[in-house]
């Protein structure tokens, strides 16, 4: 049974990611929760860190992130001084898979694909019951693979990428091609036209009903390429797209995906929506701290390297 002792949020606005201010933000996140959830220090086991895009665990440092335009960025140096606990550091498609393994809809199976759909877009693989990272761990990047030949630039300075089209940004461009002056749209702020967007779709509204129409149609064919690639038993759509836009992108991404994903494969593979009622992506960091701290038996300043490869099944 999973309990939330305590939780704070901190919003980053567009030009406050300065590596140097999120570690002080993330220090003082931190602290305040131990204070809310009345532990001690000595009963924290560790800090699991999440951070967009292609993350060394071993060295610590965030390799590169498109989405936040930064490279090499030592991500637990900077907090480190301040954060008397462990810290784990990976990225959300890493932490939502664990989340989903540990907690989720990817419990008890051998083989899944976990879809991230935030700000970026990705998947996290499981093998065996454990989570595949692949040599450098930089598996999963599949919102940076073409789905448009020639379509929309992206991030990663590629064009026509899965992301470009799925994520909340490619979302919001979708909304604003389709109406430019759209009420629902929610200049400079993610969450608040995704939110808008899931409002209109529950209201009747053409415009909301047909953006999220129409990505589902991009995401559903990108998706029967994993089915028919991967033969997974189950496709989970998590993080807070997914989440917010919920059964409306689900079902469209199920109607999309069955032209193009081939028989056999898709006949064997659900596709779900996450059941973690939470932020998967936060408690999939959390559950890095766990990780380590069962794996090691010790506390590790860095990123400690975890070689178990099976979540629990029970």
């Amino acid at each position: 049974m999973l309990i939330v002792l305590a939780r704070a949020d901190e919003e980053l606005r567009p030009g406050g990611t300065d590596p140097l201010r999120v570690a002080g933000r993330v220090a003082a996140v931190v602290a305040s929760v131990v204070v809310r959830a009345g532990a001690g220090a000595a009963r924290v086991l560790g800090v699991g860190v999440s951070v967009p895009g292609q993350v060394d665990r071993e060295a610590g440092v965030a390799a590169y992130a498109p989405n936040l335009g930064r490279h090499d960025v030592p991500l637990l140096d900077l907090p480190a001084e301040h954060i008397p606990y462990p810290l784990y550091l990976d990225n959300p498609l890493r932490a939502c898979t664990v989340a989903e393994l540990w907690f989720g809809a990817a419990r008890g199976r051998e083989d899944a694909v976990v879809v991230n759909l935030g700000t970026g877009v990705g998947v996290g693989l499981t093998l065996g019951g454990g989570l595949h990272r692949g040599i450098s761990n930089s598996a999963g990047e599949w919102g940076h693979t073409t789905l448009v030949p020639a379509g929309r630039p992206c991030h990663c300075g590629g064009h026509g990428c899965v992301e470009a089209y799925t994520g909340a940004p490619g979302i919001m461009r979708t909304l604003r091609e389709l109406a430019p002056e759209s009420p629902l749209l929610r200049p400079d702020d993610q969450t608040a036209t995704i939110g808008a967007l899931a409002d209109g779709v529950a209201a009747g509204d053409a415009v909301a009903l047909q953006a999220v129409e129409e990505t589902a149609r991009r995401l559903g064919a990108g998706i029967a390429g994993l089915v028919n690639l991967l033969n997974r038993e189950v496709v989970v759509l998590s993080s807070w797209v997914a989440a917010r836009l919920g059964e409306p992108l689900l079902d469209g991404v199920r109607r999309a995906a069955a032209p193009h994903a081939l028989r056999r494969p898709l006949e064997a593979t659900e596709i779900v929506l996450s059941p973690i009622p939470t932020d998967p992506v936060s408690l999939g960091a959390a559950t890095f701290a766990l990780e380590g701290a069962l794996g090691s038996g010790t506390a590790a300043r860095r990123a400690a390297p975890t070689r178990s490869r099976t979540a629990p099944t029970a």
